[in-house]
């Protein structure tokens, strides 16, 4: 690939909206090239006037070098540094969100730490890339942790349901507040993320979530969360077993817990 290839693809990546599917195919093929000359022009978006470029020298930063199921470890260096450059020196919300995404794409201790505080960032893309990053990096630590949990109450429902998600499912990190903080969710107003905390309440075997679950498998229609719910209470080793169907995930639960009348009759054994 040329020069004149790599800065045909950058060209390509900044033409026409910011989402468009050309312009991310161009991001694309940039991250498969992952080539020093690559990582040079990102950086040099990430350092430029526009409000635009910069945004696209980090989406670019945040994968290069990857290959197909393979996460990239080219660079970790100099693509952080610029990364945290933006963050430091940046106030635009369309910048910091690109740059939050980039660094959890790095996966990088000293990245994950440095985006902490922008949890509590006006902008609700921002607060989203956060929470979209946090459980990439420093696993169960109290810090990430807290921050989740901050999150999963956050105004926006789209912060809210990937928190949630990512404490709940993406974590494996298991204590009375996080069990709770879950459990609080089973009464939110975004259905997603009522979802996400019933499963991860049922990957912790707390029986609390199990009426929510009957509830929702017994209605006329229902997310199909709820019965990667369901078989996490049992116990499955495969999460929605082919051929099951509501009526089948209902009269297991009620078997396998005792339940004789209402969900809320529950014994354990």
């Amino acid at each position: 690939m040329s020069d004149h290839d790599v800065s045909e693809l950058i060209a390509a990546s900044l033409a026409g909206d910011r989402e468009d599917d050309a312009t991310w195919e161009a991001v694309r093929k940039l991250h498969f090239m992952g080539t020093r000359d690559v990582l040079e022009k990102a950086i040099e978006l990430a350092q430029s006037d526009n409000v635009l470029y910069r945004a696209r020298g980090a989406d670019i930063l945040g994968q290069l070098g990857v290959q197909a199921g393979i996460v990239s470890t080219s660079f970790i260096p100099e693509r952080l540094k610029a990364l945290l450059d933006l963050l430091r020196m940046d106030q635009d919300p369309l910048v910091l969100d690109a740059a939050i995404i980039a660094i959890g794409h790095l996966s990088d201790p000293q990245g994950i730490r440095a985006i902490l505080p922008y949890a509590k960032h006006a902008d609700e893309n921002v607060r989203y890339a956060v929470a979209w990053t946090l459980p990439r990096g420093l696993g169960n630590e109290p810090e990430i942790i807290e921050t989740l949990l901050e999150l999963m109450r956050d105004q926006d429902s789209d912060v809210r349901d990937w928190a949630t998600f990512g404490l709940g499912t993406q974590s494996e990190a298991d204590s009375a507040i996080i069990r709770d903080g879950l459990f609080e969710r089973l009464q939110d107003t975004d259905y997603d993320t009522r979802a996400e905390a019933a499963v991860g309440l049922a990957r912790r075997k707390d029986i609390r979530v199990l009426p929510v679950v009957i509830e929702e498998l017994e209605a006329d229609e229902y997310g199909t969360l709820f019965e990667e719910a369901a078989s996490e209470l049992l116990g499955l080793a495969d999460v929605q077993p082919e051929g099951w169907e509501s009526w089948r995930y209902v009269e297991e639960l009620r078997a396998h817990f005792n339940i004789v009348d209402s969900p809320s009759n529950i014994r354990t054994q």
